[in-house]
């Protein structure tokens, strides 16, 4: 019970947070209007509007008022599923190429190391832009178009906007888990397994990963806000109808605060999942 009520309120801070930031939003909308009368009052709207989220209405491009339901689900779940797509595309191979280089040799470990930090370097509008040319090139030669490049109309684009976000964020896992791991193996438990004849796959996704898990979890919540901060980007380069994009269409504080509220809500739930598990696995309590 206590830790539900931990997780609760923990959640609540988040949403004061973002209640707060949209109700400051709307002071630069149409200018700077440092006006405390003009926060307050976008503060009781958020707030009626969160109570009341069936009166959260937008303003058409023919001027009439509509409810924001009518369209709302298709952009945050258009939105939702790539975001989680390339967070859980970037665990499972930055885990993997982590495993995979563990088994080189020193030499080639540490050339592998720095190449990824020079990738890691790279911009995500060179990154996006190479990946668009390479599809674009492949169609050409081939007759064969891999992926669309950009969503259009009806037509949702998701393979490639997926792999283009998980691009550094997977560098970034890789590189965290490959330190973490690396100073892992030079300890007595993992010497004690190889003695016993485990294998290097039982050792490593068993014991070692186990051991990092909770700072692979303290090192992913810099890679979400990476993650966040690139869906703005890549839904305008890949065209996507997306929830931000829905945002920057209509930024009314009551809009902005129910829609970043809603999404943060299932990152939350994943965390606090993680978070129990981990605790009953390492028996460690991880602060977040």
């Amino acid at each position: 019970m206590k830790v539900i009520l931990d997780i609760l309120i923990r959640f609540l801070y988040v949403c004061v947070g973002l209640i707060l930031m949209s109700a400051f939003v709307e002071l630069f909308i149409r200018g700077i209007q440092l006006d405390t009368g003009l926060f307050l009052s976008n503060l009781v709207q958020i707030l009626k509007s969160l109570v009341f989220p069936t009166t959260l209405s937008i303003i058409g491009p023919n001027g009439k008022e509509y409810s924001i339901f009518l369209q709302f689900w298709n952009h945050y779940f258009y939105s939702l599923s790539i975001f989680l797509s390339a967070l859980l595309l970037a665990l499972a191979i930055g885990i993997g190429l982590a495993y995979l280089t563990t088994l080189l040799p020193e030499k080639r470990l540490q050339f592998v190391s720095k190449t990824i930090s020079l990738l890691e370097a790279l911009p995500d509008l060179f990154i996006i832009i190479v990946i668009q040319f390479g599809v674009l090139l492949y169609f050409k030669q081939t007759g064969t178009l891999l992926f669309p490049v950009a969503a259009t109309g009806n037509d949702k684009s998701f393979m490639l906007p997926i792999l283009a976000l998980a691009l550094i964020p997977t560098l970034m896992v890789y590189k965290v888990i490959l330190f973490l791991v690396r100073d892992e193996l030079g300890k007595p438990y993992v010497i004690l397994a190889k003695s016993k004849g485990f294998s290097k796959v039982y050792v490593f996704f068993r014991h070692i990963l186990r051991n990092i898990a909770p700072s692979i979890f303290s090192h992913s919540k810099s890679i979400v806000l990476l993650l966040l901060s690139s869906m703005v980007i890549f839904e305008r380069i890949f065209n996507i109808n997306g929830i931000f994009t829905f945002i920057i269409t209509y930024p009314e504080p009551s809009v902005i605060a129910f829609t970043l509220i809603l999404f943060y809500l299932p990152i939350f739930l994943l965390y606090a999942l993680v978070t129990l598990v981990i605790n009953k696995t390492t028996g460690q309590r991880l602060e977040w």
